[in-house]
């Protein structure tokens, strides 16, 4: 038994994992310094008590380990551990076991080696960190799109059925969703709106008895909190209710004529989804304990998720679109979130986007505007409005830097000579970039908006 945990531990120290985790806590990270420099200078005085420094050898072993925790982890880190090797040669002088004369030229030409991995692993670390934020976002953008897509087809499908039945469309249910997480503060710990959350889904999911429970995030996972909202007499859900490990284990929705639950199992409801954010984070949990049966349809599951989802989407981005539409009281919601993750992307990691405000001061400004949307570029969201009589479009270029606006500034000025034969001080087009890096680039926006 001794043998094989040995064995397992040893696997899983030389594993990918093992040997490049991705997070590696700072005390964690000095005490492998220490013993990885140290070590290695034990090590060479054992072996070659004569020759502690390994001078005397054709290639300088002793060097690999400052270079390797250079590679590792970056310049200050290097240098500490090229210092341990200046100890030991300076101790080898002392004791007198250095062969030849103290090799300055040998630990500056280390030291240079070590700083040059340490740069280059800087360097890298942090072109690493920006490709995984700017994945992060484009994953979570096409999440939200996937959802809302996945909305449309569902409203297709639903409002040919229940027209007459329901209270309203599926639309009037997405933008009183949107209203419960931007007109109804938090309250400590709990999710705002969540009362009415579960009125709206028994008008349009026919739930008749439910419940909504916060998730805690821990180290091993997320444990089940207090229930926020109640709808109708909701059996109490536990820690060790089935379809909840289901729910958690795979983050979708679990019913008990699932497979993986259609075996007897422990639980006292029908249905449990969680409310996913779209970074995969979850906040909560809805658990059904009652529901008409012939509503146990796939159709209606799939909206039952949806709707959560896009109930958590809005709920993580209040704070910042709240704080938007404060300032700037006639910007859509859709692109207000966007305008704050992009915001927020900047202060984390330092990825550049622009805003592009465009006036249309012309006769043919409806007819420019509405050519100019013909052609949307890939990820930029637009925010049409007027000032006045005077047609107003906010582009907004997520992780555009200062040369890619420029370069979409000159296809604009190319696309109005083609087009319209004109410039833009002929056509009357007044454009204004803004640097989404500055500390507050919200009042530039308002005043590109005023014509200031």
């Amino acid at each position: 038994m001794i043998r094989l945990k040995l064995v397992q531990r040893l696997k899983a120290a030389f594993s990918k994992q093992g040997l490049a985790p991705q997070d590696i806590a700072t005390p964690v990270q000095w005490v492998e310094i220490a013993v990885l420099s140290l070590g290695a200078v034990a090590l060479a005085w054992m072996v070659r008590p004569h020759d502690p420094t390994l001078a005397q050898l054709a290639f300088p072993w002793m060097w690999l380990v400052p270079v390797l925790v250079a590679l590792r982890y970056g310049v200050v880190p290097g240098l500490l551990s090229a210092l341990v090797l200046v100890a030991d040669s300076v101790l080898a002088l002392r004791l007198e076991r250095l062969p030849g004369e103290f090799p300055i030229d040998t630990l500056f030409g280390g030291g240079l080696m070590v700083l040059l991995c340490g740069e280059f692993s800087d360097v890298w670390r942090d072109r690493n960190q920006r490709m995984e934020e700017t994945y992060l976002y484009v994953t979570e953008r096409l999440s939200r799109l996937t959802k809302r897509h996945l909305l449309l087809n569902l409203s297709h499908d639903r409002l040919e059925q229940e027209m007459l039945v329901r209270p309203g469309t599926l639309r009037d249910a997405l933008v009183r969703l949107r209203g419960l997480c931007m007109n109804e503060p938090a309250q400590g710990d709990k999710l705002p709106g969540t009362q009415a959350l579960l009125q709206l889904l028994s008008q349009y999911v026919n739930l008749e008895s439910a419940a909504i429970y916060l998730l805690e995030p821990t180290a091993e996972g997320y444990t089940l909190g207090p229930a926020v909202a109640r709808l109708g007499d909701p059996a109490v859900l536990t820690v060790d209710d089935e379809l909840l490990k289901i729910a958690l284990e795979q983050g979708s929705l679990a019913h008990i004529s699932g497979q993986e639950s259609s075996l007897p199992r422990q639980t006292q409801h029908l249905v449990v989804a969680p409310l996913v954010a779209g970074d995969d984070r979850l906040i909560g949990v809805l658990a059904v304990t009652r529901m008409p049966f012939f509503s146990l349809t796939t159709e209606n599951l799939q909206m039952l998720l949806v709707l959560l989802g896009y109930y958590a989407d809005n709920l993580g981005s209040m704070a910042g679109v709240q704080a938007i539409q404060q300032r700037l009281p006639g910007m859509p919601v859709l692109f207000a979130q966007e305008l704050a993750r992009v915001m927020h992307l900047y202060r984390r990691v330092r990825i550049v986007s622009h805003l592009v405000v465009m006036r249309f001061d012309s006769p043919q400004g409806d007819e420019m505007l509405a050519d100019f949307l013909r052609i949307k570029r890939g990820l930029d969201l637009y925010w049409q409005t007027l000032d006045g009589r005077t047609p107003v479009l906010v582009v907004l270029m997520p992780f555009a830097s200062a040369a890619a606006k420029d370069g979409f500034v000159l296809r604009l000025e190319d696309w109005l000579r083609t087009r319209f034969h004109g410039d833009f001080v002929s056509l009357g087009v007044h454009l204004r970039a803004i640097d989404l890096s500055q500390a507050d680039p919200l009042p530039q926006l308002a005043n590109a908006l005023e014509g200031a």
